[in-house]
């Protein structure tokens, strides 16, 4: 590990996040920005630049002697002895400024990597919160109840994605509650609070201000906090009930292509007076299931396959005295959808239309017996005519 970087591991959260945020701001990597830091300055070793270029950046810090050195922030409003922990001394989690947000390089949606930076911050700050609160004995703060949110889409309601914004939820009230309770710290605890503290200031647009008013009066920084996390919390709830509903929305406006074909089948079939099964149709025409299977193999009959089961259109049964028959040329229509390969769909297309030679659906003609003139049309529609041309 070079010079620089352990120079930026050594110092304090607080630290660190302004240093990350100038880091940010100039485009560079953290121990480059520390390195130019140190660079610049005339003669100096690099732990007395880096204390001058911090305190100039308007953190005021000092350096400490001993065998780990380091630095420590001046906090007028504190006893507790402010150290930057060395390595195997360190409590709490890495602390990411805005420049190791991984989320925005996953995701293409702002809306997501929101609702992901939100729900690991949280969690982040719970764990160190909950951390420090057991540190310092704290046995008055009480877990806050949170009601289920109404995601709207009752899909969604039931999904895990919602379950995790839901303990989102939860945490980030309890996150909210344990900021602004009051309660006395230990060194250790206090460390692990300013941890969570320095984690939860990235949710928010004031995060600066919050660190450098977190040098000097930590309760009123907690504070401030907390009404940031109550409006980041607001936005994480309005963007994740927003992904759900548009996903809702997007599932039901994008069906898959076998569900288009059979709404359109559906609703063709509706158009046409409704269908009925082979069983139903060789009743009807008292005949064998099997001869009427027949009689739509050969195109005798019309009859298309909806989903496994065949189905034939009820307009074409008709009372033929006291019996029930096919009517009469819808054989002839059948085969010559069938052989140009328009297919059975297509023919009770045509047969449902109106048809602008006829003036009339086809399937009124052929049962007004107007044979001819359904056939005449049924080529016209088809080509056939142009093609014989």
């Amino acid at each position: 590990m070079s010079d620089y970087a352990t120079i930026a591991n050594d110092l304090h959260p607080v630290a660190r996040a302004a240093a990350e945020l100038r880091a940010l701001q100039a485009g560079q990597s953290l121990s480059d920005y520390l390195a130019a830091l140190i660079l610049s300055s005339s003669s100096v070793g690099s732990h007395d630049a880096i204390l001058g270029a911090l305190t100039a950046a308007g953190i005021p810090t000092e350096r400490m002697e001993g065998r780990h050195g380091g630095y420590r922030l001046l906090l007028p409003h504190h006893s507790t002895d402010w150290h930057v922990r060395s390595n195997d001394e360190l409590w709490g989690v890495p602390i990411g400024g805005p420049s190791h947000n991984v989320f925005s390089e996953l995701t293409a949606s702002p809306a997501l990597d929101l609702v992901c930076s939100f729900n690991a911050r949280i969690h982040n700050a719970a764990v160190l919160m909950s951390a420090a609160f057991h540190e310092a004995a704290v046995s008055d703060f009480e877990v806050p109840k949170f009601r289920q949110p109404q995601v709207r889409g009752s899909k969604a309601k039931q999904s895990w994605y919602i379950h995790i914004v839901h303990d989102c939820l939860t945490r980030s009230r309890e996150v909210r509650n344990a900021l602004v309770h009051h309660w006395t710290p230990t060194p250790r605890a206090e460390r692990l609070a300013i941890d969570a503290f320095v984690i939860l200031s990235d949710l928010t647009p004031a995060r600066t201000e919050l660190l450098r008013l977190c040098q000097y009066d930590r309760p009123r920084a907690f504070m401030e906090l907390a009404k940031h996390i109550d409006l980041a919390t607001d936005q994480f709830r309005l963007s994740a009930d927003l992904l759900a509903e548009v996903e809702a929305a997007s599932q039901q406006i994008e069906p898959s292509d076998e569900q288009r074909f059979a709404d359109i089948s559906n609703a063709l079939l509706d158009r046409a007076g409704g269908g009925v099964s082979l069983t139903e149709g060789a009743t009807l025409l008292k005949t064998s299931r099997q001869a009427l299977h027949k009689r739509v193999k050969l195109g005798s009959a019309l009859g298309m396959m909806q989903g496994t089961e065949l189905t034939l259109p009820r307009f074409q049964f008709v009372a033929e005295g006291e019996k029930t028959a096919v009517v009469p040329g819808l054989a002839k229509i059948v085969k010559l959808f069938d052989s140009s390969g328009a297919g059975r769909w297509s023919a009770l297309q045509f047969l449902v239309d109106t048809d602008p030679n006829l003036a009339d659906a086809p399937r009124h003609a052929l049962a007004e017996g107007r044979i001819d003139d359904v056939v005449h049309a049924a080529r016209a529609y088809l080509g056939a005519d142009a093609d014989e041309a």
